[in-house]
């Protein structure tokens, strides 16, 4: 049973009268003891692994729209596709940091 549901039973079974407020109290402390703790996020990147990343997502789709433009193509597909491309860089980014 996901994390909140069992909160959310306890809450109700003292609403109803069946547990009392330090039952409550105890049951609930002893599922989140269960909750592994979790790694604290810096939110900082490195620069230079930031600026890495930048050019991986933006370079390619503004050279191929760029290319299809000079080709003659116009310039709102050149653009369409470079937003596609950005999107499918980004989407694969997103699923290699995810593991």
């Amino acid at each position: 049973m996901p994390l909140v549901k069992e909160i959310e039973t306890l809450s109700r079974l003292r609403a109803d009268g069946t547990l009392s407020d330090s039952e409550f109290q105890a049951a609930k402390k002893a599922i989140l003891d269960e909750v592994p703790e979790a790694e604290e996020f810096t939110g900082s990147t490195p620069l230079g692994e930031a600026i890495a990343m930048g050019a991986r997502c933006i370079l390619p789709p503004l050279l191929i729209g760029g290319v299809v433009y000079a080709l003659g193509i116009p310039a709102m597909l050149a653009l369409t596709l470079g937003v596609t491309v950005l999107a499918a860089i980004l989407v694969a980014e997103f699923r290699q940091t995810e593991g």
